[in-house]
């Protein structure tokens, strides 16, 4: 007696189906076998001579020597970083577009977009961490705040005079801002700037009385006077400015750091992932690379794939919270 026609038709495509799934794993296990076999493209999603820019160049050349082929660096910059990072969530997933991925485009610009372009925890996986460097609190020198205890005080006295500049809004040195209100229940007023440079400017003109800010871009004036370092945010005290407390310290619960981590589209496969993680180790063993990113203020962070995944996801949890917490926008 033959077979129904539908399960006839349901075991056909059933076994076309499979077939078809057979030719598409093979195709991806054949293609991370012999992955690179061609240029890579390396998305920096802001404009030349930035941290992210300068490290990445590093780790480009450091990448090309480990992987064979020439790693090409291509700065997409605009919208808080999520130009370029929409560039490479809507990429191929086989390797060959990969992003300098940061807070700006990973974490910050995603939640305070009404209409964000990407998910970043679904559209980006990571081949592993990159970098990390804390901030540092810095004050106008004429302000009568030699410490965090000081700068607590003057904020309690008079709420909302106290100006803090930021790089723009939702930008790190902003979120920062916000966080130091609410951990130290001050009310602040926030200053948003285009860009690092002219918020830094300000501060020392006072302008605005506080910000914070990479430690490479504000050491020089910290040194030269033009600028008080009251605090910094890693856990421990930073080898250029031995003498300043951390936030810990000084009584306030608060450990941050800018990071880079290096972001592939979500679906490439777990081979091709695993050698650009190996590569990423190697290479920030490299003494370039290393070098690079000291003179950043930065320090290696090195992780395994599944730590940076951890890593991302409690950034974004954290910062997250605050940003609906604080009612942000990037407006």
């Amino acid at each position: 007696m033959p077979k129904p026609i539908a399960v006839t038709i349901f075991g056909t495509a059933a076994r076309s189906l499979a077939a078809a799934t057979a030719i598409l794993c093979a195709g991806f296990a054949v293609a991370a076998d012999t992955y690179p076999s061609r240029p890579v493209t390396l998305i920096v999603p802001f404009p030349p001579s930035g941290t992210t820019d300068v490290v990445g160049r590093a780790l480009a050349l450091s990448l090309s020597r480990q992987l064979g082929k020439t790693v090409i660096v291509d700065n997409k910059s605009g919208a808080g970083g999520t130009v370029g990072a929409t560039q490479v969530a809507r990429a191929q997933p086989d390797g060959y577009t990969l992003l300098m991925g940061g807070p700006a485009d990973q974490v910050n610009a995603p939640f305070l977009m009404s209409k964000p372009p990407y998910d970043a925890a679904r559209d980006f996986e990571p081949a592993g961490c990159v970098l990390r460097a804390p901030n540092v609190l810095v004050v106008n020198p004429k302000l009568a705040a030699q410490s965090i205890a000081d700068l607590v005080r003057l904020a309690k006295k008079e709420p909302g005079k106290l100006n803090y500049a930021s790089a723009g809004n939702g930008n790190t040195s902003h979120l920062l801002g916000e966080l130091f209100g609410q951990s130290a229940s001050v009310d602040i007023t926030h200053v948003p700037y285009r860009g690092n440079a002219p918020a830094v400017t300000d501060t020392m003109g006072g302008q605005v009385q506080m910000m914070f800010a990479s430690p490479v871009s504000v050491v020089q004036h910290i040194r030269s006077g033009t600028l008080r370092a009251v605090a910094v945010t890693s856990s421990t005290r930073i080898a250029s400015l031995p003498n300043v407390p951390t936030l810990r310290e000084a009584g306030i619960p608060i450990e941050n750091y800018s990071w880079v981590c290096l972001m592939a589209p979500a679906k490439t496969p777990v081979e091709i992932l695993d050698k650009l993680h190996a590569a990423v180790t190697r290479s920030l063993d490299d003494a370039e690379v290393l070098k690079t990113i000291e003179l950043s203020g930065g320090v290696k962070f090195s992780s395994s794939r599944e730590d940076a995944r951890r890593f991302l996801a409690a950034e974004r949890s954290a910062w997250g919270n605050l940003i609906r917490t604080r009612k942000i926008t990037a407006d």
